[in-house]
């Protein structure tokens, strides 16, 4: 029940602790066959990550851009 300054009764602000985020939400995984320039897939083609050399690749895992993971 809401108290009549809208929180709810019981906690301090009324609420609800937030999960904890994953940092790992926004990474994908680099295709291994890429990293030995030895990849025979197009980039559309391939499920793994195909990342322009710039790119800093942590155990085989890049960060993406949430908007370059959404498909049209």
């Amino acid at each position: 029940m809401l108290s009549p300054g809208g929180s709810a009764g019981g906690g301090v602000s009324g609420q609800l602790p937030r999960p904890a985020k994953d940092p790992n939400w926004l990474t994908l995984e680099v295709c291994r066959e890429y990293a030995r320039n030895k990849c025979g897939r197009a980039e559309e083609e391939c499920k793994f990550a195909h990342p322009p050399p710039h790119i800093d690749i942590q155990n085989g895992r890049v960060t993406c851009c949430f908007d370059s993971l959404q498909v049209i």
